[in-house]
């Protein structure tokens, strides 16, 4: 940390003085590389004066390199009751995050407003009834949304994207008479389509969002149905729907053949915008992924169900079948991919009714874990890289615990608790839901019926107590989530990146998987002390916030003063800084006069800038002085 620590020697009365003496903060100094400010007063008083602003140092270790964090994961906030329509508590669906309410003010969705987590919920075990549309305030401050009446299937999923470009997202669900209905971000109902019961024939069907023809007219896919962004019916497929033919329909689009325009994904099909097929291979359908596995620049697909795992490639020649060891008849969830062990290419991750299984890029299993869900045996989960060491975790919630395992092994990181769900196809998401930098953990709960004492109902979002987590996108808007389908503030790609060349994932959030990071790093340089003698009773500090890292640090971080006071430690004045920090940059001087207090009595005084998001090194935010100030 930079001290240039320049004292008054001598008041206009003449007594000597000691100087404050810096103590060790624990930090490594960083290189002064400022000129000379001119700080020692001509005036022997403690006068009023403005230091200057000037370029330091950049620590090397904030840029080009990948901080690496800690997994200490604790439940941030659950929530169980209800105010509207209360008894509507069971969750057995993915959550979504998306921003539904202005919470700034400034009329838009933006950065600056908290996320929403919206979800369905339904009335204690009746999972196949009907159900309410819900969404809780990111930060789990507040109900934001209740759409009831609508008959909404109780564990269908929600996607929602911006539908009509007037930057507000829209919400799509099902209905238990197998219709879609689209609602604003208010909650008020738009359209509702055409029956699409030959198109959509498992329960809790997930739609998925997509501009298909790159018009700025989005389509939604669900099941092997396509409809326009008003809810007309545009194609119906006529083979697989991207389900085991039980739960679920995972179809989504994506521009699998690379033309320029995205095709309708599902098991054993590729279909065109108007649900004719590009080929179909016969095999059986199931539910789906994609991500570039041999490294040609082009998607294969992943399908999942039936107790296999098997990759096709683009044009539906299948290139490998693996059996889910311990899996028989439809077990098998959706299918999630990710760099699990750190070797630079894609694996697959798969829940089926006693087990979650890895396997390699080459079918090969990679390991396996005991897990618990014979209800259902095809729940869903989700990747992210937490701690920015290079490879993935899974996060999978089964009846009764929220699991986390370790990418290359499998060894148990989390196990907890609380949680309990009778099981569908749903997942915990990772999202920063709360807009604090950092991603968290947000997973549904509902009542099963064979462990009433231990239910949980409700939405619950854990986080790390370290607060170490790497940054992670604040939307996660469909069951089919990969990362450049959706825009950050709801938007939909009129000709999105193929996901694949950038991040080879999917059902994960992880925007930073095979890159580097450069974060901020804030600091305090000491420009002046000056201590009075002890009739006149002040002390005067002078620091710079300053910026070592190789970002830029936004303004409003917070500077506190602090003494030991008769043996006790004190606060005793506070300020903020007012300008934005570039790298390598000490801003202008903050005064502070501290006379409410006798100098004699402090033993010690510190000052703290309050630390950055996703900050290089929280560890060097404080400078100070041992006393005595005044003798």
């Amino acid at each position: 940390m930079l001290l240039s620590l320049l004292a008054c020697i001598e008041n206009e009365l003449g007594t000597d003085e000691k100087d404050p003496v810096p103590f060790d903060s624990g930090t490594t100094p960083v290189e002064d590389t400022a000129t000379d400010s001119g700080t020692t007063p001509t005036d022997p008083s403690c006068v009023d004066q403005v230091f200057p602003g000037y370029a330091g140092s950049v620590d090397g270790d904030c840029a080009g390199g990948t901080a690496v964090g800690t997994f200490t994961p604790e439940l941030e906030w659950e929530w169980t009751a209800f105010a509207d329509v209360p008894s509507f508590d069971s969750v057995m669906m993915q959550p979504i995050v998306v921003s539904l309410t202005d919470d700034d003010g400034d009329g838009d969705a933006d950065a600056d407003d908290v996320p929403d987590v919206a979800f369905v919920a339904y009335e204690g075990t009746n999972w196949t009834g009907e159900g309410v549309i819900r969404a809780v305030s990111g930060d789990g401050s507040a109900e934001v949304l209740t759409v009831s009446g609508e008959d909404i299937e109780a564990c269908s999923g929600l996607a929602a994207a911006d539908l009509d470009g007037d930057g507000w997202v829209e919400l799509v669900a099902f209905t238990t008479d197998n219709k879609l209905k689209a609602f604003a971000a208010d909650g008020s109902r738009l359209w509702t389509s055409a029956s699409l019961a030959s198109s959509v024939s498992s329960y809790s069907p997930a739609p998925a969002i997509s501009d298909m023809d790159g018009d700025g007219s989005p389509e939604i896919v669900i099941g092997r149905a396509i409809l326009d962004a008003d809810g007309g019916i545009v194609g119906e497929g006529d083979y697989g729907q991207g389900s085991n033919g039980v739960y679920t329909a995972t179809s989504f689009a994506t521009d699998v053949d690379g033309d320029g325009e995205q095709e309708v994904v599902v098991g054993n099909a590729l279909y065109r915008m108007d649900g004719s097929a590009i080929w179909s291979n016969g095999q059986a359908d199931g539910y789906v992924a994609v991500a570039d596995f041999d490294g040609d620049g082009e998607g294969e697909i992943v399908v999942s169900g039936s107790a296999t795992v098997r990759l096709q490639d683009g044009d539906g020649s299948v290139l490998w079948t693996s059996a889910i060891p311990r899996a028989s008849g439809t077990y098998g969830g959706p299918p999630t991919v990710a760099d699990f062990d750190g070797d630079g290419a894609p694996e697959i991750g798969v829940a089926a009714n006693s087990t979650y299984t890895v396997f390699d890029t080459d079918g090969a299993m990679l390991w396996q874990q005991t897990t618990q869900d014979g209800s259902s045996g095809v729940t869903g989960s989700s990747v992210y890289d937490f701690e920015g060491d290079g490879v993935a975790e899974a996060v999978y919630a089964d009846e009764t615990r929220l699991w986390v395992f370790s990418g290359p092994d499998g060894a148990v990181k989390l196990e907890s608790t609380e949680h309990s769900s009778w099981t569908v196809a749903e997942y915990p998401v990772i999202a920063d839901v709360d807009g604090d930098g950092e991603a968290e953990i947000v997973v549904g709960r509902n009542m099963h019926p064979s462990y009433p004492s231990t239910a949980r109902t409700g939405i619950a979002v854990f986080g790390d107590a370290d607060n170490s987590w790497r940054p992670g996108r604040r939307i996660w808007n469909q069951h089919a989530y990969h990362i450049t389908n959706v825009d950050d503030d709801g938007g939909v790609p009129r000709a999105p990146a193929a996901n694949w060349d950038s991040y080879n994932n999917f059902r994960s959030g992880d925007v930073t998987a095979g890159s580097t990071w450069s974060y901020p790093d804030l600091t305090l340089a000491t420009a002046d002390v000056c201590a009075l003698d002890c009739e006149d009773g002040a002390l005067w500090i002078w620091v710079q916030p300053g910026n070592i890292g190789a970002e830029s640090a936004p303004a409003g971080a917070t500077v506190d003063v602090w003494g030991v006071v008769d043996g006790e430690d004190q606060w005793l004045a506070s300020d903020v800084v007012g300008e934005t920090l570039p790298s390598g940059w000490f801003g202008l001087s903050i005064q502070f006069v501290l006379d409410a207090v006798d100098p004699t009595r402090l033993e010690r005084v510190w000052v703290e800038i309050s630390p950055a998001e996703g900050e290089c090194d929280p560890d060097n935010n404080v400078t100070g002085w041992e006393g005595p100030f005044c003798g």
